[in-house]
């Protein structure tokens, strides 16, 4: 399905890579997440990271592609329910779920001029320490071009005390030994001299 609204454009595709017919599987310590929250926290991730910085040349962010692991879940009266899995922050948050899926996307950033930066969720500054070091490698001679580049980072998502989101890019081994699903990142980038 292809949504343009407003001069942006996302494709989305969902693939189901296990229908699990298992009466259920548990997640320990996980958190349900709306996709569209995870979604609008990704975008503007990208725009803050996206945001002009110092040093010369810019590294703009051309599009993204994400990739998150779902799931499915019977709620009562039959419907279906499809969710993002991740860290919680209390205990006695099991989820059971039905089947895993997973929900790929891409996008192109834009209108970034008029976009107020945020406090970054987790992924900005990854983001940005790549850009510098690429800006640190571009600017060390011997000289030479460069065009384009691509960065594919993985992540965990974590719900706050405050029912707030956070992405984690470290320790993801914990997390994967809780039975909690890591999602992935890539982000395709330009040089602006």
């Amino acid at each position: 399905m292809m949504n343009q609204s407003n001069n942006k454009t996302m494709y989305f595709s969902v693939f189901f890579l296990f229908m699990l017919n298992l009466s259920a599987i548990r997640f320990a310590h996980s958190a349900e997440f709306e996709i569209d929250e995870i979604i609008t926290a990704i975008k503007n991730e990208i725009k803050t990271a996206n945001i002009s910085e110092l040093g010369s040349p810019k590294f703009k962010i051309e599009s993204v592609s994400v990739t998150l692991a779902v799931v499915s879940m019977q709620e009562e009266k039959g419907a279906i329910s499809v969710k993002i899995v991740g860290l919680g922050s209390e205990v006695e948050n099991d989820l059971t779920f039905d089947s895993r899926h997973i929900l790929s996307f891409s996008f192109q950033p834009t209108g970034a001029s008029s976009f107020s930066p945020e406090i970054s969720l987790g992924l900005v500054e990854p983001i940005k320490k790549v850009k510098s070091t690429l800006r640190k490698a571009y600017n060390t001679p011997p000289s030479f071009n460069m065009e384009a580049f691509t960065f594919k980072l993985e992540f965990g998502i974590e719900k706050n005390a405050d029912g707030g989101i956070r992405f984690r890019i470290l320790e993801l081994e914990d997390l994967k030994a809780q039975n909690v699903s890591t999602h992935y990142i890539t982000i395709h980038m330009k040089i602006i001299n």
